[in-house]
């Protein structure tokens, strides 16, 4: 049940994160810091480098996962179907 949970969770972010105004860093600046200190600052790890303003999305091997994420993905997603099918079967 926990890996079918996951998975559904996994997906809808995937289909969020594909639109690169969802993941966009620059939206960081916009977020209220309610736990930020009088007089604390916070890095601005963007400040001096031009992919600040070319933000592309999330793009990896293979949409925003690495090969191994997918993999491990895949193998979850398949582990789960032959699951289901075993207790399909069994009714």
């Amino acid at each position: 049940m926990y890996d079918e949970r996951m998975l559904y969770f996994i997906s809808q972010l995937t289909e969020i994160h594909l639109d690169s105004e969802v993941s966009d860093p620059a939206k960081i600046a916009d977020l209220p810091d309610d736990e930020m200190s009088e007089g604390e600052g916070r890095p601005d790890w963007y400040a001096n480098t031009a992919s600040h303003s070319t933000w592309h999305g999330l793009y990896k091997d293979v949409g925003i996962f690495t090969e191994h994420e997918w993999n491990l993905l895949m193998c979850k997603c398949l582990a789960s179907m032959g699951k289901h099918q075993i207790e399909h079967t069994r009714k």
